[in-house]
């Protein structure tokens, strides 16, 4: 049974994922209602990235010196703030300076939260704790996505932050009641530079990078591909990834087998099996069922590829892992913007099998590194 404060914590990515998720979907119906083209809504998606990477890179190292249980609850509050903003943003400019603010919180809070998470599941399950609290991301990607759009077709997009922030006060108030403080004796500042030095890193950061280039590389263009090629609407582009989203959380129940892994050869395992998979979707991605069936299995590796990455990181330097964990997510990201702004000339001249290449190209080398990396 999960434990609260691991319960606490998947509830808490759930929530900031989502709000980082739900805009994409509901550009239509926030352009109809303050002006503008659906494409100038992305404007604030994107003021929303800029704010996390530059928060991650800067502020999430604060956890290191007050502790991760306080950093999140102060970034909580910052979310809340952007949230109700969001709620009654009566102009572009109003709504892109609340998902800016809202940025900046989860550029605070992912780490944090991936921070605590090895430290209060049982000792010796760090990995296992750590891909429970990473299952909130499903529940992010099908009530983010999935839910927003119904819920903005049915009561108006400012309905979608509302319910947000009313699940973000749910969670502010749970930790009020759960202890989630960790041990601080071995506190001091960091910061990026201190990070960087830790021994490990920069390979540890290549390995994210290059796993989350080739997801969002891909990911970014199933809409379209479903639309372009296989000539379906939204619904489909819906129900792969829902599929997705499914093998991501159903992996949580295999996470404690792969535990058992050296640290090399879970990553060398994860990566490799990604590298099939992307190829997978160059051969079989014409079929609409195959897609789907692929993006469940992928689902389930993408979970076990995250889970190393993030663990692997968390593991370097106990009392940097603030700063290190922020880097992480600077490099999650930039990998957002920079799939979509590398991929995107690929897609046109290729279509989604030339993305799918790519991705694999970008797995493969995230493979070779571990093969390469410390027997550990």
């Amino acid at each position: 049974m999960i434990s609260k404060p691991l319960a606490l914590l998947t509830a808490a990515i759930a929530v900031v994922g989502a709000n980082s998720m739900v805009l994409a979907p509901i550009t239509g119906a926030v352009s109809q209602d303050i002006g503008g083209d659906p494409a100038d809504i992305v404007q604030a998606a994107a003021a929303y990235g800029v704010t996390t990477a530059i928060s991650a890179i800067f502020l999430a190292p604060r956890a290191d010196v007050i502790g991760a249980d306080k950093a999140l609850f102060q970034s909580v509050i910052v979310i809340l703030v952007s949230m109700v903003a969001s709620v009654f943003a009566p102009t572009l400019l109003a709504l892109t300076a609340a998902q800016a603010l809202g940025g900046i919180g989860a550029g605070m809070a992912i780490p944090a939260i991936y921070a605590l998470a090895p430290q209060l599941g049982p000792r010796g399950e760090e990995k296992r704790s750590m891909g429970l609290v990473l299952s909130g991301w499903t529940l992010a990607l099908v009530g983010g996505v999935a839910g927003s759009g119904f819920l903005a077709e049915w009561a108006g997009w400012r309905s979608v932050y509302a319910v947000l922030a009313i699940a973000i006060i749910g969670v502010f108030f749970a930790m009020r009641r759960v202890d989630l403080r960790v041990d601080m004796s071995r506190a001091r500042p960091t910061s990026p530079l201190t990070a960087l030095g830790v021994p490990g890193i920069t390979r540890g950061l290549f390995a994210a990078g290059a796993f989350m280039l080739a997801f969002y590389g891909t990911y970014a263009f199933i809409g379209a591909h479903v639309h372009d090629a296989l000539g379906m609407g939204t619904d489909g582009a819906g129900f792969v990834t829902l599929f997705y989203g499914t093998g991501f959380g159903l992996a949580a129940l295999i996470d404690k087998y792969v535990d058992r892994l050296p640290q090399r050869q879970a990553g060398l395992l994860s990566f490799t099996c990604l590298t099939v998979i992307y190829l997978a979707f160059l051969v079989f991605g014409g079929s609409f069922a195959a897609l789907a069936g692929l993006a469940l299995i992928w689902g389930i590796v993408q979970h076990l590829g995250l889970n190393f990455v993030v663990s692997r990181l968390a593991g370097l330097d106990a009392s940097q892992r603030g700063a290190v964990l922020g880097l992480n997510s600077a490099v999650t990201y930039l990998a957002v913007t920079g799939g979509a702004l590398a991929f995107r000339p690929l897609y046109e001249m290729g279509g989604f099998a030339l993305c799918n290449v790519l991705s694999a190209i970008c797995v493969a080398a995230a493979a070779i590194e571990s093969l390469t990396a410390k027997r550990v």
